[in-house]
């Protein structure tokens, strides 16, 4: 190809992503020396071309030529409007595949052309790009039918697009000013609709796509800050759990799981290969609200003898692998307690009733059997398939009370069961335990907090039911039955000043190694024991149920779940697990912040300085186990120092708490 015959030309070009009309001034290779309308002069690939004047020119100046293009272009893009495209490719279509446009000009004017009405078709076809396709210099491409049809639908999409688009921006814009009413109802519901996907999806939909390139144009891409925007229009309540929803938890039962628990409900006792123990005083401790009562004790004393029972509801009789109970539960790994409600991992007719160690009803169970010497260690133990009969209810409450009045049977129970954590401690046990926050939101909206120290009774329990996990787990590393262990190496770090310093109980908590599940028995440092599992709470765990499969299978002959079945379950039930404890967590978070903002916000608190970085410290609030931020303090702030903050600023969404020192 000769270039020289393009010198002294005007020409139309791509130029940043522009179509312009340039002079060529010089052939330099295949580079165009190129002199523009703005009386600029570039080095372009000869590629940029589009179409090419038949005429040459040889300006007296400069600023003639500048003036010459101007002129030009207003021509050209004024020439290009009186082209019908559709009109032409009708006439054409089914005999051409490809034209010059000079040709093409020709058989639409009904005459021969000239250069500008040439440019001004190039730019009509640039323009449209649906009946005709640019190829190269003064080259078209006649389009089928049938991808004129395919474009003609895209373009359709795509004003569409831009006519929802245009009235997203109607209505985003209305939204952030408080303004409703400025679309059509269908349409305000579709973009309202299309925030809260985005916040649980971000992405997939094209209406996500199309909120999502809204939200970008005013810099509201965060979630958090979409929510902000639905709950100001009153599209989702104040309080929405959107992480429940966007992590997939399942809040509703399958029709599966439904009508396998009416099953489960209907199915009689039978007395056959258990033990009746239903003859002992079984008693539960728990809170007064608690309705799902998976553990239970009794105690018997003959002679020098002392038998602890730990009863444990049987769930895995009635579920078992393949159902969609168990199915259910794995995926729910555990019950959600919040602090508005409590999501069960089972049926409601199941967790709170057919599962329940309710008072006077008969229920199986699983019973570890503890026979302790005088001096209160455990010579003998069993594990039996039971049949039991809850005949007390207890609180914390009231065992506290009777410990304190140190009632003889109270008294004895809780030596007995304090000697084993003795030896868990002498053992290596390495544990920081902090005061619980329980939060509780009421149906009136009422939020009520609670501090709950590790008083007698609890301990008490607590110890009964590491006991039963501890052997259980012991009964099965001796027999080889495959389970899944809860281990926990030591700490990467100790800190001695941790016995008389909440700061440094805080500053361990940080040196602790997270406890692992495994298929082999390992230590746990955090216990003191050589093995441990779970399975004292089968109604609320999924863990607890498998263990208790496992166990309930050997106790009976059945088959058990082998190596490679736990393992295939293992890697979706520690992710499940994970997310329940994130979801609790958050929430508790949640509600906590809201309640300080609603009760406590001109309180001042008692604080401990864990962090110091510049002009910035984190503090520690024991009385409700967070952490704020504190910026901008006058004096230096030393760490384990106590303060006294006031709350700053708090958005309970965003877990946002700052603090000011007083």
């Amino acid at each position: 190809m000769s270039f020289e015959r393009l010198l002294y030309r005007i020409v139309e070009v791509f130029y940043k992503e522009k179509i312009i009309t340039a002079y060529i001034k010089e052939i330099k290779g295949k580079r165009l020396h190129l002199f523009l309308p703005t009386g600029r002069e570039e080095l372009i690939s000869h590629t940029a071309l589009i179409s090419v004047s038949e005429e040459k020119f040889q300006p007296e100046t400069l600023s003639s030529l500048e003036g010459l293009l101007k002129d030009k272009h207003e021509k050209r893009e004024k020439l290009k409007e009186v082209f019908n495209l559709r009109e032409l490719w009708e006439v054409i279509v089914d005999d051409l595949r490809e034209a010059t446009s000079w040709e093409l000009v020709e058989l639409y004017l009904g005459r021969k052309p000239n250069s500008d009405e040439v440019a001004g078709f190039m730019r009509r076809i640039l323009e449209d790009r649906v009946y005709f396709s640019f190829e190269c210099e003064d080259r078209v491409k006649i389009r089928s039918r049938e991808e004129v049809d395919q474009l003609l639908h895209q373009k359709e999409k795509e004003l569409e697009r831009i006519k929802l688009l245009n009235e997203g921006e109607i209505f985003l814009s209305g939204l952030l000013q408080g303004k409703r009413g400025l679309i059509s109802e269908d349409r305000e519901k579709y973009f309202l609709e299309g925030l809260k996907e985005y916040v649980l999806f971000e992405e997939g939909k094209e209406r996500i796509k199309v909120v999502k390139e809204l939200l970008e144009r005013h810099g509201l891409s965060e979630p958090l800050k979409v929510v902000e925007l639905l709950i100001k229009a009153k599209y989702v309540e104040e309080d929405w759990f959107f992480e429940i929803e966007k992590m997939k938890y399942p809040q509703e039962f399958s029709e599966r799981e439904l009508s396998e628990a009416e099953s489960v409900q209907r199915v009689p006792l039978n007395f056959e290969d258990r033990v009746d123990l239903r003859h002992l005083h079984t008693f539960t401790i728990d809170s007064p609200e608690t309705e799902d009562y998976d553990d239970a004790l009794s105690v018997e004393e003959r002679q020098e003898k002392y038998l602890l029972y730990v009863h444990i509801t049987d769930v895995a009789t009635f579920v078992k692998p393949g159902t969609a109970l168990w199915e259910g539960a794995f995926e729910r790994a555990s019950t959600l307690y919040l602090p508005e409600k409590v999501i069960p991992m089972f049926p409601f007719s199941l967790s709170h009733e057919k599962f329940s160690l309710k008072k006077d009803e008969d229920r199986y169970a699983l019973t570890f059997v503890f026979e302790f010497t005088p001096e209160g260690e455990i010579s003998s133990y069993q594990i039996k398939p039971s049949i039991i009969k809850v005949k007390e209810r207890l609180s914390y409450d009231e065992v506290d009370k009777f410990l304190v009045e140190e009632k003889p049977f109270w008294k004895k129970l809780y030596e007995f069961l304090l000697k084993q954590k003795e030896k868990r401690i002498k053992s290596g046990a390495f544990a920081v335990i902090l005061p619980e926050i329980q939060v509780k939101v009421y149906p009136d909206g009422e939020i009520s907090v609670q501090r709950l120290e590790m008083t007698k009774a609890r301990d008490l329990v607590s110890e009964a039911m590491i006991l039963a996990n501890y052997y259980g787990a012991f009964f099965l590393k001796e027999r080889n039955i495959p389970a899944l262990f809860r281990s926990q190496k030591e700490p990467f770090q100790i800190f001695e000043e941790r016995e008389t310093s909440l700061f440094y109980q805080i500053l361990q908590l940080k040196f602790m190694a997270k406890s692992e599940l495994t298929l082999e028995p390992g230590y746990h440092s955090g216990l003191g024991l050589s093995c441990y599992t779970t399975l004292t709470s089968p109604i609320r765990r999924a863990l607890d149920l498998l263990i208790q499969f496992q166990l309930k299978a050997y106790l009976f002959g059945e088959k058990f779940l082998t190596k490679d079945e736990i393992l295939r379950i293992l890697p979706d039930l520690q992710t499940n697990l994970q997310r329940a404890q994130l979801l609790q967590g958050r929430r508790k978070k949640y509600y906590l912040l809201k309640y300080l903002l609603r009760y406590k916000k001109n309180e001042p608190f008692n604080g401990i300085v864990m962090e110091v970085q510049s002009k910035k410290a984190k503090v520690y609030l024991p009385d409700y186990n967070l952490t704020g931020e504190v910026f901008g303090f006058k004096y230096s702030l030393k760490p384990g120092e106590v303060v006294t903050v006031k709350l700053e600023k708090i958005n309970p969404l965003q877990e946002l708490l700052r603090l000011r020192i007083v």
